[in-house]
């Protein structure tokens, strides 16, 4: 990615809108998600940094709605994770990538840090930040690449598996059943 982008994700399992702006000059991106997820109402703020390889470096969620509900997580280059008071989260030790569970733009760097090649296929451990609750922890997946522009999703730790349409700089146009990228934004 060359040029700051912006994007809008629609969700179809749960009524939100997503936009986000992705900084690639300073390996940052934001969105903020807003709907119901988990039948609650939610207003989400997050940011996501990454090195030159794609592994995840730093993450900051924040509920908009509830003041003092914020997550934030750094990561060295080798998985090592910390809170944002300094703690380290051994459970997350091996992690290269993050995961929010409201957001397609974090399946961008697990797709971009892989550079698989059509037919391969990795299997991946990431910090998970589930989404409404936002507690992390360590989850199973797999990605597998079929195509130029198609992979498919495995997130192993909960049994669900789609199939994700991206454009040339990795970023989701559709996730299988779940999000769609409204064309124009």
């Amino acid at each position: 990615m060359s040029d700051e982008r912006r994007v809008v994700w629609r969700r179809h399992d749960a009524p939100t809108l997503e936009t986000c702006v992705v900084h690639p000059d300073r390996r940052e991106a934001e969105g903020v998600v807003a709907g119901m997820i988990g039948g609650e109402a939610i207003a989400l703020r997050w940011r996501v940094g990454w090195d030159e390889a794609w592994h995840t470096r730093r993450a900051q969620i924040e509920r908009l709605e509830r003041h003092g509900t914020e997550v934030m997580i750094a990561s060295d280059r080798q998985g090592v994770w910390h809170d944002g008071a300094g703690r380290h989260l051994e459970a997350l030790d091996g992690c290269l990538d993050v995961d929010i569970g409201a957001t397609p733009f974090t399946n961008t760097l697990a797709i971009r840090r892989l550079a698989l090649t059509v037919g391969g296929a990795a299997d991946i451990t990431v910090a998970y930040v589930a989404v409404p609750a936002l507690t992390v922890a360590a989850a199973a997946q797999r990605y597998t690449r079929l195509a130029e522009d198609r992979y498919r999703y495995e997130g192993l730790f909960r049994s669900f598996t789609g199939e994700l349409l991206v454009d040339a700089e990795g970023l989701v146009r559709v996730y299988e059943g779940t999000f769609t990228r409204v064309e124009g934004a």
